[in-house]
């Protein structure tokens, strides 16, 4: 659940540190690798890490100078009181994009994957099924476009009752569990809205969330007439 995502994480959807992205009817929660070693260092057990490159040979360096990409990464989390680091390993060839800075800092972006893995494995309890931005680009779907006279076709509006429906059950929900159950009834029917309509919801779930929790916050006036 996306709301849940951002309380646990304590990452700010509005500063898009934290975002939900939907494919495929699924959604995935997205942060960017600022806000992953934001959430390891705020646990107060993070004890430095260091990240790794090789190329076709495995020979690993703590610097990478080649002219091409390198053929993976591996990033080392150290966690206080643990007795074995954790590990991350990315293959170049299975997160490279092919564009954008996937082009440009190659090395770069395949050091981040391996460190969002290594956090992951440092941190299951504050990252589980949190996933840094860099390590989904490869899943974005590009679709070859035909350049024709016909106007492109308009994206799908979303059905307009379901959202109606989801706003108003929002605004009569009264609890946490309520909020939480909602959520889930809504993000199964996530596939009959659009991007825009789950995204108003979203903003509308979490505005509820802060009242909700603001209300339980508030004391009864041990002076009120009985």
């Amino acid at each position: 659940m996306f709301a849940y995502a951002c309380q646990r994480t304590g990452l700010d959807p509005f500063s898009k540190q934290i975002y939900a992205i939907k494919r495929g009817g699924k959604m995935t929660i997205q942060a960017g690798i600022d806000g992953l070693r934001s959430i390891a260092e705020r646990t107060g057990q993070l004890d430095g890490s260091t990240t790794f490159w090789c190329g076709e040979d495995g020979d690993w360096k703590d610097v990478w100078l080649g002219s091409k990409p390198p053929a993976a990464a591996k990033t080392i989390i150290h966690r206080k009181g643990s007795q074995h680091p954790f590990v991350g390993v990315a293959r170049y060839a299975d997160y490279n994009a092919g564009q954008g800075l996937w082009n440009k800092m190659g090395a770069a972006m395949i050091a981040k994957c391996s460190e969002a893995l290594a956090l992951r494995k440092a941190f299951p309890a504050d990252l589980s099924g949190v996933y840094g931005s860099e390590e989904m680009e490869q899943a974005e779907e590009i679709q070859a476009v035909t350049v024709t006279a016909e106007p492109a076709p308009a994206a799908p509006a979303g059905d307009e009752k379901v959202f109606r429906s989801g706003k108003a059950a929002i605004a009569k929900v009264t609890s946490i569990d309520g909020l939480k159950a909602l959520q889930e009834r809504m993000e199964a029917r996530s596939g009959d809205l659009s991007d825009e309509q789950m995204t108003q919801l979203l903003e509308l779930l979490m505005a509820k969330e802060q009242e909700l929790n603001a209300a339980a916050d508030v004391e009864e006036d041990p002076f009120a007439d009985d």
